[in-house]
């Protein structure tokens, strides 16, 4: 009998787990898409024999009775943050060896539910669903008593068993006020993501940790609703010289209605973002914000699924660490 007892054929993880190496080494030993040293590549040979592994796919497919294929479900692969997360959960799911089918749900409950009937069917193995809605389909819950799913990037109340991948949103605001602060801005603001939204509710907690005088603004991580909530603080009697956005979105729009006012960003107002999608390194100046470890999460929350896929309970990894990137749409206040 292998080391893995006789009631479950061998998996990936099993290799590496021999082998001492991550599942993504295996993977790439055994696809040849990177290199891999010599050592290490005899190491993982010995342990494909040892365990007695099929590392091809199709036949992978048949001994298990898997699809080999998972879910992901996203708000909107069309914004930036999302679409840059389906894209490492996509290559992390490649490299060991499984496809994805990917969903946009747009808040539209029926999306849901065809992947939610997928994941019923076993049409595919297992979920990784990224939510925007404070309210989810309640089968959800339902189905994670019975089937491989992890969340990404946003916590559920109902679902805090499953396992979560995501950044530290508390830390990533505390650095946002911590900035503003040595700066010297006292007048600032803060434009919140939906109400109820954990990820967006810790993001605003973490900076009025740091200033808790700060004005806050509900938002809804939406450019247009940003910049309508930008004219108004920007027409009262004490405007903010700071505004920290709960996104990079939102911070787009903060400035479209600074400037659209005459003011100059960051010499009448300072503006912060967060996420540090691609787009924010390459407007002028560049959009001071926090960076989220996109392809950790993604490359995380495959592996997460992976494990339990194959009846293991890994639990919740730690919250991924953020950065602050300082770039030119920050400076100390006139």
């Amino acid at each position: 009998m292998d080391e893995t007892g006789a009631n479950r054929p061998v998996t990936i993880r099993d290799v590496a787990r021999v082998a001492q190496v991550s599942m993504t080494t295996v993977s790439h030993a055994l696809s040849s898409k990177r290199p891999v040293s010599p050592e290490t590549a005899e190491r993982i040979r010995a342990a494909i024999e040892h365990l007695g592994y099929v590392p091809h796919s199709g036949a992978r497919s048949l001994q298990s009775g898997r699809a080999m294929m998972i879910g992901l479900v996203v708000p909107d692969v069309s914004d930036p943050f999302f679409g840059e997360l389906a894209v490492s959960v996509e290559r992390s799911a490649d490299d060991l060896d499984f496809g994805v089918v990917l969903s946009s749900s747009i808040s539209r409950a029926e999306r849901d539910a065809r992947y939610l009937n997928l994941l019923r069917s076993r049409s595919i193995d297992g979920l990784i669903y990224v939510t925007g809605e404070v309210r989810v389909d309640e089968r959800l819950a339902d189905l994670a008593a019975r089937h491989p799913i992890v969340l990404a990037d946003e916590s559920v109340a109902t679902l805090e068993s499953i396992p979560l991948v995501a950044a530290d949103h508390l830390q990533g605001g505390r650095l946002v006020a911590e900035h503003l602060r040595e700066l010297g801005h006292s007048r600032v603001a803060v434009l919140t993501g939906p109400r109820g939204l954990r990820s967006a509710e810790e993001r605003v907690s973490g900076f009025l940790s740091v200033l808790p005088g700060a004005t806050v603004v509900d938002g809804d991580f939406t450019e247009e609703v940003a910049y309508h909530r930008t004219a108004k603080l920007l027409a009262g009697a004490t405007p903010p010289t700071a505004v920290f956005a709960s996104n990079d979105v939102s911070a787009f729009g903060v400035i479209d209605a600074a400037r659209d006012r005459g003011l100059s960003v960051p010499d009448d107002l300072s503006v912060v973002g967060f996420d540090d999608v691609p787009l924010s390194g390459r407007l002028s100046p560049g959009l001071t914000t926090v960076r989220q470890p996109v392809g950790e999460i993604g490359r995380v929350a495959v592996e997460t699924l992976l494990a339990e896929i194959a009846g293991e309970s890994p639990g919740s990894p730690p919250r991924h660490p953020v950065v602050l990137v300082v770039r030119g749409t920050t400076r100390p206040p006139r």
